[in-house]
């Protein structure tokens, strides 16, 4: 039995519907597991699932934006600062501007504080 051209394309194009959700749901999966880290206060290991999540979906925003806030809990401000504006060019938004606003000043005011700890030790 042979198949129609119609026929044909129809499963093709289902089979391509299939593995691009394939794709997203698994970028959502290393999405929510990051997430669910960064709450139990395992940093390290929730940046590895944010970064996976961008690897299989790179348009994924709120991965980037996470990745970004994960970075900079670890005080890794220029990781956290690309991440962000990542974030921003993907979805524009007050939040994402906050955040790279937020980082931008926390990487300005880290070495001051640090020079200013250290001198009061001294």
């Amino acid at each position: 039995m042979k198949l129609s051209a119609l026929a044909q394309f129809a499963i093709f194009f289902l089979l391509i519907l299939v593995f691009l959700s394939g794709c997203s749901t698994e970028a959502q999966r290393h999405y929510e597991l990051g997430k669910w880290y960064y709450e139990k206060g395992l940093i390290n290991e929730a940046i590895l699932e944010f970064k996976a999540a961008t690897q299989k979906d790179s348009d994924f925003y709120q991965a980037h934006q996470s990745l970004a806030i994960a970075y900079a809990k670890k005080g890794w401000y220029d990781y956290a600062l690309k991440e962000a504006e990542i974030s921003f060019d993907l979805h524009p938004s007050d939040e994402s501007y906050n955040l790279i606003q937020i980082i931008r000043h926390k990487k300005i005011l880290e070495p001051a504080y640090e020079s200013t700890l250290i001198d009061t030790l001294r």
